[in-house]
């Protein structure tokens, strides 16, 4: 009996101890998914909500492209107030999207969400949304421009655009635009929609704009942790009236133009018409647009019949439509228009297309590299940094930009990046320069500060100029950058920097970097400081290395 009873104990004890262990883990586990926790890593932020690892992409030329506090306490309060705020199958919105980080928390809660921001940040913020919610969604989120005040009734008509919720983190900063942010509040926030807005309260117009924002709105603070405080707000009764108003009026401003226009056609008879004054820049815009669209469907064109074509075939038709363009070209006048999908750019008297990839920093447009681009065109630059027959390094070449500029000065160039940008380069590397070109580029991969002398020995590769542009910014990969100058920047090479400072980490490679080179500011242009250094290699330093 002694031994049954002690077999029995035994067996209660295992399972005992197997009930915690499975308990542990389940903690463990929920810890993980329902507890949004950070880790940094080179170029993105990861994150954890709803079950899901969220991996953002943040740009850095605009306040609009970072996480900011706000927008993770609003993360964290949606995901575990789900019942307070349902937003599955519910229409929502978000203003000031930035990086798309609540928006794709929501998202991922159930809600058909529209994500808006300025222009320039829909790019990285399509991006992220893309990358977080394909096969995670029951909606796939959509992205869209929004400038806060500016035709709102036009761009989201009342008539049209209703949604459940409008969220908003942290839109309320040091800027200018505070009226024009409650007005776009209040446009989006109708009878039956909800407000929610979060804020980390950093100066004294955000004290003053939230006291605005509770006379315009019926609000309650939802969650106050001392810092961020959110908010959920409705609209005040009295404010529908108001509203309506302002829409009836609208439309009767638009249809009265409408009948006004038609009157105008009618009167044809024997009567001159009397036409509105046309703003010519408007007109002039408006033909590029046009010319631009029809030059984009014959370089497609193009692009078909010049597989077949020999290089020689190829080399005389590109000069004929070269002598045929060249009246209407805007030489050494670099400007920049953007069309869906890709940027062109004009530089040395050639249109220049550049495809930008989503997928990484190094595969869009930085501004030095263009900043060089512009300083290299210049008679200063080209004496100052003469390319022509000079074997040529780039360092962090991206979407090859600056490659093309540098191979149509008539360097010899091997660009290089790491092996994931290395097919977007190539492809505007080589559609740019075809037929153009003194000597045919190289691109190859090149990691920093990671096997140098094995991929690229010193002894056979020497290069009279090693260039690179925007490579320092916040990743934590300076060392090995600067491991890579000094390798390729022997004795008779010069290296030519460019970048544009942004963090205190700028500042603390660009010590180094006189501490390692014997270097010198050679022009500053657009906020873009552009060095030129040589080695400080002593003999005796070369053999320690």
């Amino acid at each position: 009996m002694d031994r049954e009873r002690c077999k029995r104990s035994a067996v209660q004890t295992l399972k005992t101890q197997d009930k915690v262990k499975q308990e542990e883990a389940e903690v463990l586990y929920n810890k993980s998914v329902y507890t949004p926790s950070e880790m940094s890593s080179i170029g993105k932020e990861m994150y954890y909500f709803a079950g899901h690892e969220i991996k953002i992409w943040e740009s850095l030329d605009s306040f609009g492209s970072v996480i900011w506090p706000a927008a993770l306490a609003l993360c964290r309060y949606l995901e575990s107030n789900r019942e307070t705020v349902n937003l599955r199958d519910k229409a929502v919105l978000e203003i000031g999207a930035g990086t798309g980080l609540v928006s794709i928390v929501a998202s991922l809660l159930g809600a058909w969400v529209t994500a808006t921001d300025l222009p320039e940040v829909l790019a990285n913020l399509r991006c992220n949304l893309s990358r977080n919610t394909t096969g995670r969604c029951r909606y796939t989120p959509q992205a869209a421009e929004l400038v806060w005040g500016h035709e709102l009734e036009r761009t989201f008509p009342h008539s049209v655009y209703r949604y459940d919720y409008v969220l908003a983190a942290d839109v309320v900063y040091l800027h200018d635009f505070l009226a024009e942010l409650m007005l776009t509040m209040k446009h989006f926030c109708k009878p039956g929609t909800t407000l929610i807005w979060a804020n980390k309260t950093r100066f004294q117009s955000d004290l003053v704009f939230a006291e605005n924002f509770k006379k315009t709105f019926n609000t309650k603070l939802l969650e106050d942790n001392g810092e961020i405080k959110i908010y959920s707000a409705t609209i005040k009764e009295e404010n529908v009236e108001t509203i309506e108003k302002q829409t009836a009026e609208m439309i009767n401003i638009t249809e009265s133009n409408h009948s006004r226009e038609i009157k105008q056609e009618s009167k044809t008879d024997g009567v001159e018409i009397q036409k509105l004054p046309i703003d010519q820049t408007t007109v002039k815009e408006m033909q590029e647009v046009e010319r631009n669209e029809e030059d984009e469907k014959t370089d497609e064109r193009h692009r078909e019949e010049n597989l077949n074509l020999t290089d020689d075939e190829e080399t005389k038709r590109n000069s004929t439509e070269n002598d045929k363009q060249q009246t209407h070209l805007r030489l050494w006048v670099p400007t920049v228009y953007f069309i869906p999908g890709k940027e062109i750019h004009y530089f040395l008297g050639q249109k220049i297309k550049i495809l930008e990839s989503i997928d990484s920093y190094g595969a869009t447009i930085w501004p030095a590299a263009v900043t060089l681009c512009r300083f290299l065109e210049t008679a200063e630059g080209q004496q100052q940094i003469n390319l022509c027959d000079k074997s040529v390094l780039e360092l962090g070449a991206g979407t090859g930009l600056l490659s093309v500029v540098i191979t149509l000065l008539g360097a010899k160039l091997t660009a290089t990046d790491l092996p994931e940008i290395l097919s977007n380069l190539t492809s505007n590397l080589n559609w740019n320069t075809r037929g153009h070109r003194r000597h045919e580029p190289l691109v190859t991969q090149l990691f920093w500060g990671h096997k140098l002398e094995e991929t690229f020995p010193r002894s056979t590769h020497h290069y009279d100029y090693v260039i690179a542009t925007d490579v320092v910014y916040h990743h934590d990969y300076l060392t090995e950058l600067l491991i890579t100058m000094r390798h390729f920047c022997q004795p008779g090479t010069t290296l030519v920097w460019a970048n544009k400072i942004r963090y205190a980490t700028d500042l603390g490679f660009l010590d180094n970097f006189q501490k390692c080179f014997n270097s010198r500011l050679l022009v500053e242009m657009d906020d873009v400081r552009i060095y030129v250094a040589t080695s400080r290699e002593t003999e005796e330093e070369k053999n320690m290395e």
